[in-house]
């Protein structure tokens, strides 16, 4: 298991163009994408399940320089060209059932003992299951993110740190357009990740603690394949809601990083494991290299 885990490591170090370079642990990953006339731009890899201590010492000078020296800042979300309206009607179960209504009886027991037996249970302001209109799967991602607040939020940082610099910020998707991306779930998708969690608190612990293990030491493809095993829709589903993203994406921030220098924050899940975009980058001509 050992012997495939460091052939894995070596082939992703080769598709990433990073060479045989070694980079200690903890860092965040950066990469330098290089254009046809020499201009940098950069590519950082997060993660949202850092404690703010641990995410505080990762920030070291090569970061901050290499941020500074962009002129736009692109984050996943792009908010300001955001439709709230047409978010709303992804979010939410079509011909305006409620959950009650859109699941069967087995369905909503099944829901209802999920959330009696989270610690949260009755400490939130979420809806009840029979009065929300919440599709299963977003409902069930507000149970699994509450209280990650406690965590430190990357795009918050940067973007606080891009308005005094006078930065352009946008982002690659708006909220309509990355909820409307779940659409290709059907109810048998969303029914299926439901049973696939037995507590929702040993697999917000699990997804939490694992998550910052494999990134402070550096693991980013074992991150992926987490993501994939406590989300087996993005496996189910995987050429639509991650690989045709990032051939979209890529194509994005080959426009900016053509025209200006860009920095771009992302999950460092897209940046590992088949048709990432890394390899979309340099498909399109783009030099990318890792310099931490």
């Amino acid at each position: 298991m050992k012997i495939k885990y460091f052939l894995l490591l070596i082939v992703l170090a080769i598709v990433s163009c990073q060479g045989n370079k070694e980079f200690e642990s903890p860092n965040m990953p950066l990469w330098e994408i290089t254009n046809s006339q020499g201009k940098s731009s950069y590519l950082l890899g997060t993660t949202e399940y850092l404690p703010n201590d641990s995410a505080r010492i990762l920030f070291n000078e090569l970061l901050i320089s290499s941020f500074d020296s962009a002129e736009v800042f692109l984050t996943q979300i792009d908010v300001a060209n955001s439709d709230f309206g047409q978010t709303k009607l992804a979010l939410e179960i079509p011909d305006d059932k409620l959950m009650k209504e859109y699941l069967s009886e087995n369905e909503f027991q099944k829901l209802q003992q999920l959330q009696k037996n989270w610690k949260y249970n009755g400490q939130n302001s979420m809806p009840a299951a029979d009065s929300t209109r919440l599709k299963l799967v977003f409902y069930l991602h507000d149970m699994i993110y509450l209280n990650n607040q406690s965590n430190f939020y990357f795009d918050k940082f940067w973007v606080e740190r891009a308005m005094p610099l006078e930065k352009k910020i946008s982002g690659l998707e708006t909220y309509q357009s990355y909820y409307e991306g779940f659409q290709v779930l059907s109810k048998v998708d969303e029914v299926n990740f439901m049973n696939s969690i037995q507590s929702l608190d040993v697999f917000v612990d699990s997804l939490r603690s694992s998550s910052q293990a494999l990134y402070m030491s550096g693991e980013f493809a074992e991150i992926h394949a987490l993501y994939l095993s406590l989300f087996p829709y993005l496996k189910a589903h995987y050429q639509a809601m991650v690989a045709d993203k990032h051939k979209t994406w890529a194509k994005k921030i080959g426009e900016s990083s053509d025209s200006v220098s860009t920095f771009v924050t992302l999950d460092v899940f897209h940046m590992v494991g088949k048709q990432n975009l890394i390899h979309e980058l340099l498909s399109k001509g783009y030099n990318v290299k890792r310099i931490q």
